[in-house]
């Protein structure tokens, strides 16, 4: 069932336009069945895509293999590395 999916995703941490990108939603849709099955929590900062796919570079997943887990292309994972990289300062 939708609902449940929507749940599961919020409970994983996504965001509610990265749940509606997955299920093909509307962010407004997701907000609303998350605020009608009453598991918001507004304490819990959900996760970004993005921030996710640093955590499991880090943990040694290839640029591929992220890009799988997170329902994204392998280019997207490739510019979201890049453009960390360009805005981290050089150690020296």
């Amino acid at each position: 069932m939708i609902t449940e999916r929507v749940r599961n995703y919020y409970a994983k941490g996504l965001t509610y336009s990265e749940i509606g990108k997955l299920l093909e939603l509307s962010s407004r849709t997701v907000q609303r069945y998350i605020t009608a099955s009453g598991v918001k929590n507004e304490l819990a900062e959900p996760k970004t895509l993005q921030k996710k796919a640093f955590e499991l570079s880090a943990k040694g997943f290839s640029y591929t293999e992220i890009a799988k887990k997170l329902r994204v292309t392998k280019t997207t994972v490739y510019n979201w590395h890049r453009k960390q990289k360009q805005a981290t300062p050089p150690e020296n």
